[in-house]
């Protein structure tokens, strides 16, 4: 008695139609809904980078910040008792320190007072990197200010208060963003790491399909298997936005954490990091006959990755054979460059090294998981 044919897979089951499109859409339907029933990949790829933003950003709220004055003792006097002692810590510097305290971020902001114009004025030095934090501080100097200025009524002069940002030409760096505002360091990394997450489980979830033999069916069907990956490559797309949504939602709502002056620019970068990142995974099945070995395999890619690459904290302060072996690891670029447009201040041009090692990295990696990766389950075929 032959052979009964092997059930075809429910998400193949019915005609997809005729052009690669409406296979595309169709199977990128199913995938989306596998990975929305599939809640252990929802937790570990959301709820998990979501608890690490929390719990940190719990643990390392922002605690004092240095503000430099810059004043006669009349004026100084009052402009300290006008700033909440819980929140800064006042030193007293020279103009050309002030300056170069707030560029290199060691001061949140410095208060000068112009001796000699009429009406008095009060410079507010701030960093124009600090894309984060200015609103804020700037609220908390004009308050100062107006204390000033409420304490000198009747007095000649009035007080006026100018904003002068010191521009950084670099940015703020990632060292000194850690010291002064360590959930707007924290957040790019997780959310570069979640994404990491997120392309090695669609490798898992390829040697899934393949062990279940969905894979060799596929290639006896019309539908090319060039639409099996795009639709992946969309399920993907449809979980980084997922993890955006979240994390970045979440740490707004509890620590005011955004996308930066430049949101188009993240969300490229964060296209270029998912398909960097999908690409290991499909690496990962590629070289795991398993779906168990697949596991081991992508906890040995990211768990290194996640304490190495300085997501947790800056590569300045580490050992100098960690931060040489940083270099090697893709997630060290991937956040660098998040950090770097989301609370650094930097622009496209300043994080286009980082773009490009990204890409290097994917297109090799690619390649190298087209030349070794089966179609065929374990122990059938080559």
């Amino acid at each position: 008695m032959p052979d009964s044919p092997e059930p075809v897979p429910e998400r193949f089951a019915r005609p997809l139609g005729t052009g690669p499109w409406i296979p595309l859409v169709a199977l990128s339907a199913a995938n989306i809904k596998i990975l929305y029933r599939n809640r252990q990949v929802l937790v570990f790829n959301v709820l998990v980078p979501l608890l690490l933003i929390v719990i940190f950003g719990g643990l390392f709220q922002r605690g004092t910040l240095n503000v430099d004055i810059v004043a006669p003792p009349q004026y100084s006097r009052i402009l300290i008792r006008a700033l909440p002692k819980e929140s800064f810590d006042v030193r007293y510097v020279t103009a050309s320190e002030a300056h170069r305290r707030v560029l290199d971020n060691s001061a949140a902001f410095a208060l000068v007072v112009v001796a000699g114009t009429r009406p008095l004025s009060v410079l507010v030095l701030e960093n124009s990197s600090n894309v984060t934090e200015n609103g804020a501080l700037t609220a908390e100097a004009q308050a100062a200010v107006a204390g000033l200025n409420q304490a000198l009524l009747g007095q000649a002069p009035a007080v006026q208060s100018v904003v002068q940002t010191v521009h950084s030409p670099g940015g703020i760096s990632s060292d000194s963003l850690a010291k002064t505002n360590y959930i707007a360091f924290l957040a790019p990394g997780v959310l570069a790491y979640a994404v990491l997450a997120g392309g090695l489980s669609a490798g898992l979830r390829l040697v899934g399909d393949r062990e279940q033999g969905t894979l060799r069916r596929i290639r006896a069907t019309p539908t090319p298997i060039w639409v099996f990956l795009a639709a992946s490559v969309v399920s993907q797309i449809v979980l980084v936005a997922i993890q955006i949504a979240v994390l970045l939602g979440v740490g707004h709502l509890l620590y005011g954490v955004g996308m930066g002056p430049s949101p188009w620019i993240v969300l490229l970068l964060l296209l270029i990091g998912s398909m960097c990142f999908l690409a290991a995974g499909f690496l990962v099945a590629a070289f795991s006959r398993r779906e168990q070995a697949a596991v081991v395999m992508s906890n040995l890619v990211s768990l290194p990755q996640l304490f190495v690459a300085g997501v947790f904290y800056p590569l300045a302060g580490a050992p100098l054979w960690l931060q040489k072996l940083s270099t090697v690891m893709p997630l060290t670029y991937f956040s660098d460059g998040l950090r770097g447009l989301m609370a650094g201040g930097q622009t496209l041009a300043q994080v286009t090294p980082d773009i490009l090692i990204l890409l290097g990295v994917g297109a090799v990696v690619l390649l190298v998981a087209a030349r070794y990766f089966r179609f065929e389950p374990s122990g059938q075929g080559a």
